[in-house]
C-alpha cells in the first residue's frame, strides 16, 4: 500500500513521525521533496505542490492533505501571509479536480482553526505580535465573551485603545480569510470532493475568536448533516472537530492503516489518578477522557472497557492540576501526591505485558515533556521494548494521537524490518519526549546562557550546541534498559529544525 501525504509543515513531527509509523505498518509513504516545502516563515512553493499532488494522486492508494500547506504554503504561512482568499481557494480546488479524475481515491483533508497565541512573541506570528500578542489574545477572549452576552463594552474599548487599530484589523482580516478557507473545506466535504475533513484547533480555550469560529463551523456542519454522518449532497463524508494540530497527519495515517487492515481497534483506557480523566489538559477545551475518545475515533477505533477484550490498552498519566510544564521546584510535592498512583499504573502495565497484551503509555501529566516520576517507574518495572507505543510531547492531543497511531501500526508489525522500525520509533519517543524535552533541553538553555549569554542559538553557536545535544541524548539512551548498548544517535544527524531549542531532530541507528 502507498499513501501520499502533504504535511502541515516541514518539522519532524509532521514528516519524520508519519514516515516512521508507515514503516512500522509496512506501507510506503510518499512525501513532497524537501525543497518544495515551507521553511519556518518562508512559505512552500504552492504551485509546485499542486503539480506534485496531481502527479502523485494516480500512484497512491489514499491521499492525506493539509489545507494550510496547499492553500497558503504551510502552518506559519497561514498566519502571516498576505495571499487573498481567491488564491487560496483556487489551490484548494485542486482536490476537487483530483476527485473528479480519480473518484475511487480516498482523500482525507485536515486544517487548523487559526490559533491566538498568548505570548508577546512573533516567531510564528505576524511581527506586531512581539509587542501586542498578549493583548490581542485578551481582546480575542473579551470579544467572544461579549458575543455570548457578557457586558464588556468598556473593557473592550479600553483594550482596543492600547493596540494599533491596523494590528487589530490585520488580525481580523487574516482570520476572516482563513475562516473562508475552512468553510470552503467544509463545502468540499459536502460535495463529495473529499471523504474526511478534520477541523482541529491549536492552543484552544473555552473562549476566544478560534472558539467562536469553531462554533460557526459546527453550526454549518449540523445544518448540512443533521444525522452527523451524511452530508446534504447525499454522499458519505466524515467531519471531525477536536483540539489538535501536529499529530493529525499521524492520526489520519493510522486511520488509513486500520481501514486497509479491515479493523477498528478496540482500545481500553487506564487512568493513573482517580478522577484524573475529568481534568482539562492545558491548551484543550474538555476533559482528557474526551480528548482520548476523540483521538480514538479519529484513528478509526472504538473505546473498549477493561473486560471487553481490547486490542490495545492505553495507560494514561493524567494531567496535573498545575496546568504547566514540570518544574523541579515542585518535584517533591508532586512525587508525594502522585507516586503511589503511578506505581499502581506501572504495575498494571507490567501485568498486562506478562499476559501478552499490547499496551501504549500516554504521559500527559505536563505539556512539553515526560513526567520524571513515571519514567523512573517505567525504567525500573516495565519491559520498554514490549510497549506498543509511548508519547509525552507538547499537548495532550499531540501525545495521545501520535501514541495511538504507533500502537495501531504496531499491531501489524510482523516482519523483522517492521519490528525494528517499531523499536526505532519507540526509542525516538523516549529520547525526545523524556531525554530531550525533560532533561537535555533545559540543560542546553542553561549552557547557552552561561557560555554565550543567549537563550537561543545563533550562527556562531548552533553547530556546537547540536553536537553537545547529540552527546547528551546518547547518554539518555544509555539509561534505557533494552536499548542501551544496541542503539545510538546517527552521528551528525542532530539538528534544530527551526534554529531554536524547542524541538530537535535526529536519526537513530542500531549499533
Amino acid at each position: 500500500m502507498r499513501v501520499g501525504l502533504l504535511p502541515l509543515d516541514e518539522r519532524p513531527v509532521n514528516i519524520r513521525y508519519p514516515a516512521m509509523i508507515a514503516a512500522i505498518a509496512g506501507i510506503e509513504l510518499a512525501l513532497p521533496p524537501d525543497d518544495l516545502l515551507s521553511n519556518l516563515r518562508e512559505p512552500a512553493r504552492c504551485s509546485d505542490l499542486v503539480a506534485w499532488l496531481q502527479a502523485i494522486a494516480p500512484a497512491v492508494d489514499a491521499l492525506i492533505v493539509d489545507v494550510e500547506m496547499l492553500a497558503f504554503g504551510g502552518l506559519i504561512a497561514s498566519r502571516i501571509s498576505d495571499d487573498p482568499p481567491g488564491s487560496a481557494l483556487s489551490r484548494l480546488d485542486t482536490l476537487r479536480t483530483i476527485k473528479n479524475e480519480l473518484p475511487g481515491l480516498p482523500i482525507l483533508a485536515f486544517n487548523v482553526i487559526t490559533r491566538i497565541s498568548n505570548a508577546d512573541a512573533s516567531t510564528e506570528e505576524p511581527l506586531y505580535w512581539a509587542t501586542y500578542g498578549t493583548r490581542l489574545y485578551r481582546l480575542s477572549q473579551l470579544l467572544d465573551r461579549a458575543a455570548q452576552g457578557e457586558p464588556l463594552t468598556d473593557e473592550i474599548a479600553a483594550l482596543r485603545a492600547e493596540i494599533p487599530a491596523e494590528a487589530v484589523r490585520d488580525m481580523l482580516r487574516r482570520r476572516l480569510r482563513n475562516h473562508i478557507v475552512n468553510l470552503a473545506s467544509l463545502h468540499l466535504l459536502d460535495s463529495g470532493a473529499i471523504d474526511l475533513l478534520v477541523l482541529s484547533s491549536d492552543d484552544t480555550s473555552p473562549f476566544g475568536l478560534g472558539s467562536r469560529e469553531k462554533r460557526w463551523l459546527a453550526s454549518w456542519a449540523d445544518l448540512l448533516a443533521p444525522d452527523g454522518r451524511e452530508n446534504a449532497a447525499g454522499s458519505s463524508g466524515v467531519l471531525l472537530m477536536y483540539p489538535g494540530a501536529d499529530e493529525v497527519g499521524c492520526t489520519l495515517l493510522a486511520r488509513i492503516i486500520n481501514q486497509h487492515a479491515g479493523r477498528a481497534p478496540r482500545i481500553a483506557p487506564l487512568y493513573a489518578i482517580p478522577g484524573g480523566e475529568d481534568v482539562v489538559a492545558p491548551y484543550e477545551d474538555g476533559p482528557v477522557r474526551l480528548t482520548i475518545e476523540r483521538q480514538i475515533h479519529a484513528i478509526g477505533g472504538t473505546v473498549a472497557s477493561a473486560d471487553g477484550d481490547p486490542d490495545l490498552w492505553l495507560a494514561v498519566n493524567t494531567p496535573s492540576p498545575r496546568r504547566t510544564e514540570w518544574d523541579e521546584t515542585f518535584a517533591a510535592e508532586e512525587r508525594d501526591e502522585r507516586y503511589n498512583h503511578l506505581d499502581a499504573l506501572v504495575e498494571r502495565v507490567s501485568e498486562l505485558q506478562e499476559s501478552g497484551r499490547q499496551v501504549i503509555v500516554a504521559d500527559v501529566a505536563y505539556p512539553n515533556g515526560a513526567d520524571p516520576v513515571l519514567m523512573e517507574l517505567l525504567i525500573e518495572k516495565v519491559d520498554l521494548l514490549r510497549l506498543a507505543g509511548f508519547g509525552a510531547w507538547n499537548t495532550a492531543g499531540n501525545t495521545i494521537g501520535t501514541a495511538l497511531a504507533q500502537g495501531c501500526a504496531a499491531l501489524l508489525a510482523t516482519t523483522p524490518a517492521q519490528r525494528i522500525a517499531h523499536l526505532r520509533f519507540l526509542l525516538h519517543r523516549f529520547v525526545e519526549d523524556w531525554g530531550y524535552q525533560h532533561v537535555v533541553r533545559r540543560a542546553a538553555h542553561a549552557m547557552l546562557e552561561r557560555t554565550a549569554g543567549a537563550h537561543e542559538p545563533d550562527d556562531t553557536t548552533i553547530g556546537a550546541i547540536c553536537r553537545w545535544i547529540e552527546t547528551h541524548l546518547n547518554a539518555r539512551i544509555g539509561a534505557l534498559p533494552g536499548f542501551a548498548g544496541h542503539w545510538r544517535i546517527t552521528p551528525g544527524s542532530t539538528h534544530l529544525p527551526w534554529r531554536r531549542l524547542f524541538e530537535v531532530d535526529f536519526a537513530l541507528e542500531m549499533v
